[in-house]
Formats: C-alpha cells, structure tokens, sequence
C-alpha cells in the first residue's frame, strides 16, 4: 500500500466514528423532550387570585414615596413598580396595593385630606369606601400613622378596623403577634375587634391579638342576652350560670351554650364552664 493511500486511510477513520456516533446517538435519543414528557396544566381551573377579590375602584389616591423601597402594584399587574427618587409621586385607583420593604416609608393621600404614612414593611390594599370596603386594608404592617376624616374606616392586620375623624392614630405590630393601636389626637377612637367596640380616648392605647382566625368585627346575635361584668360585658346564648367577682366572670352551662366577650367566641357542652377576665386582672407573675 502506497503511503498516501496509508494517510487516506488513516484520515477517514476519525470521521467515519464520528459519523458512527451522530448515527447511533439520533437513534436512541431522537427528541430530549421525550422523557421526561413535557409538563403541562390545566391553565382554566387556576383561581383567579387578587383580580378575584380586588377589584377596581372609582376612588383614587395619591401614593408618596418618602423612602426607598416602595412600589405601587396597579389594579391587574402581577409586580408592584418602583416609585424612584426623580418620580416618587404616583396616582393609584381602589383595588390598587401599596408595597414598603425594610427601611421604606411611604404616603397614601387621599381628596378628603386623609393620611396614612407606613414606615418599614407593609402591604396595604387601596379601598372603596362607594362598595362598603375601608379606605385602606392592612395585609402587613410594621408601624403607620393615620390622619382621618369623618366617616373614614380602615381594616388593620388581623380584620379589626378602626373609624375616626381626626389623629394622629398610630398603630405599631409587636414581636409577640399582638398589635398595638394608640390614639394620639385631641378626640375618640373606635376600634371594633370581634364582637367587641372599645372607644379610645385621647392618649389611650389597646393591644390586639393577632388571632389564626378572623378579628374582623362580628355582628351581635340579637336574641342574645348581656351580662355586666369588671369594665367589659359578656353576651350569652343558651342555659348558663355566671358568678363574678371584681375582676372576673365565671360561667358554668347547663346545656349547649354559646359566650362571647373580650374579643372571644367560647363553646361550651353541659357540664363545662370558663371564665372571662381582662389583661390586668391576670396580672404579671413572671420573675
């Protein structure tokens, strides 16, 4: 064999593996897609998430950013948009959210000249008060100030609200899942937690549990009965006995019954009894 027939030879060997390789790898892997298969989902039965729940309103806001990190999330949008520090003044409808990290502040104004100042984190939904919803919806709060007009209703973290007519109001969440509400004006505060309304007068404060169910405000059964007790009033319905003493009531039931009291709902079955008492009445044992 000539020595250039040898070169050929030697040459078209790689190429021929080569080929031998494409050959039987497009065999046995025609498609990588193929397994695992693709993955796919049923795109209709999604539920439709805050489109759902918060839907536009007419009234409108304006949004100030006095420190950064905050965004607005339009009605719709899936991301809230960063308010910079060259356009840190934004309009939002009802249905809108306003977002603040860590080390934020920012502003809701509204027409009638209320305020609310959100400082650290929080999420803040924009109401319509012309459907019967608050002005503002607390999802999560570190601390905020509230200026308000007649009228004005806002929902706090957890479902209570509160309504006043002047301020400042301040509220400030706590690390043990309690939220502190301080009225810090010349005039009363409301504050509707459960079945409970506590009238806050100037420089007074009330701490509010952050409860795994709702502390929205529940609407009195009318054929329920009201007994007195230390500086708060327990609502009963069914067969109970209650006795008192100058700090606490004490309710044993005789059948199923049904009590009420300092922002508790309490079931009990024949036989079982409870007590009611206020914060100060427990007092502090610790060390």
């Amino acid at each position: 064999m000539s020595t250039i027939t040898r070169f050929a030879c030697r040459g078209a060997l790689p190429f021929a593996l080569l080929a031998l390789g494409l050959t039987t790898g497009a065999c046995f892997f025609p498609n990588t897609q193929r397994w695992p298969p693709p993955m796919t989902g049923e795109f209709e039965t999604l539920p439709p998430g805050d489109a759902g729940t918060r839907r536009e309103g007419i009234e409108e806001v304006t949004v100030i950013r006095h420190a950064d990190p905050v965004r607005v999330r339009p009605v719709g949008a899936l991301s809230g948009q960063p308010l910079m520090f060259y356009d840190k003044r934004m309009r939002a409808n009802a249905g809108s959210s306003v977002i603040v990290s860590p080390g934020g502040r920012a502003e809701v104004l509204w027409p009638s000249g209320s305020s609310i100042v959100l400082f650290g984190q929080g999420l803040a939904w924009i109401g319509s008060p012309g459907r019967g919803e608050p002005m503002l919806d607390f999802q999560e709060v570190d601390r905020a100030r509230m200026v308000l007009s007649e009228g004005d209703r806002v929902r706090l973290m957890g479902g209570a609200e509160i309504s006043g007519s002047s301020g400042p109001y301040v509220i400030e969440r706590m690390k043990d899942r309690k939220l502190v509400v301080v009225n810090q004006s010349q005039g009363d505060l409301q504050v509707a937690f459960r079945e409970e309304l506590f009238t806050l007068g100037p420089g007074h404060k009330v701490v509010l549990p952050l409860l795994s169910e709702s502390g929205a405000p529940i609407r009195p059964d009318p054929a329920a009965k009201s007994i007195a007790g230390p500086g708060f009033q327990v609502r009963i319905t069914g067969d109970v006995e209650s006795m008192g003493d100058s700090q606490s009531m004490a309710f044993g039931s005789a059948g199923e019954s049904l009590l009420e009291g300092l922002g508790q709902r309490v079931k009990l079955a024949p036989g079982e009894s409870t007590r009611f008492a206020d914060f100060s009445a427990t007092g502090d044992k610790r060390p």
